[in-house]
């Protein structure tokens, strides 16, 4: 995709909602979920994970624990770094403009770092929508799909269209990565997927013209043999 398409895809879709904090209508209609604390004394040595670190498309159905997710989160771009609220993953300047949203059975989240926190936007599964094996082959069963989302209000004003669009996919990749090697400590099946409905998922999640849905990473238990 050019810069041109980016810009003129990005501006097609919807604009209604606020990443981060939830406009008044979604507070009162969905009740955050806290997430617990990540436990940072788990994990297998980093050599390992890399060693693990693979793509894998045969899922188990089999729902992953709250803990797990919170851990998952965190891992992907949560906060290391309290004092000065820097994250996970690197992002130019800082700008932490990539959201991630959690796509489950019961709807699709966005998680808050700052408060680790999951803020509900739509209590609908739209997992059909977030990716395919290939273009012709349906999605699998993963019960969680992460949506990666930049905020183009966050960009570098002065950085030209292309450069932000790099940056936007290099910050995308920094967390994906990220969500590969927990993945690969924490024995669970994951693979990031290109082919998506990308006009479609950014209407009905109601992201605004700035938006811009980068990548989808489904996550799950493998499936046993």
């Amino acid at each position: 995709m050019n810069r041109r398409e980016f810009i003129r895809t990005s501006a097609a879709t919807g604009a209604v909602l606020m990443t981060g904090n939830l406009p008044p209508a979604f507070a009162q209609e969905f009740k955050p979920i806290q997430l617990p604390k990540p436990q940072l004394d788990i994990g297998r040595p980093l050599m390992q994970a890399l060693k693990d670190r693979k793509s894998q498309r045969a899922y188990s159905n089999e729902k992953i624990p709250l803990q797990v997710l919170s851990n998952l989160l965190w891992a992907a771009f949560g906060i290391n770094r309290p004092d000065s609220g820097r994250r996970t993953a690197p992002t130019g300047g800082n700008r932490q403009d990539i959201d991630i949203y959690v796509a489950t059975t019961d709807g699709v989240s966005i998680y808050d770092a700052k408060a680790h926190l999951l803020n509900q936007v739509l209590a609908e599964d739209i997992r059909s929508l977030s990716g395919r094996q290939t273009p012709t082959v349906p999605l699998d069963d993963a019960p969680i799909n992460l949506i990666y989302v930049w905020d183009g209000k966050k960009k570098s004003k002065t950085s030209t269209e292309e450069q932000n669009l790099n940056l936007a996919f290099a910050h995308t990749g920094f967390i994906s990565q990220n969500v590969y090697l927990f993945c690969a400590s924490e024995g669970l099946a994951t693979v990031v997927r290109l082919w998506f409905d990308r006009p479609a998922l950014e209407k009905k999640m109601g992201l605004r013209s700035e938006q811009y849905a980068t990548l989808v990473q489904s996550v799950a238990y493998p499936r046993k043999a």
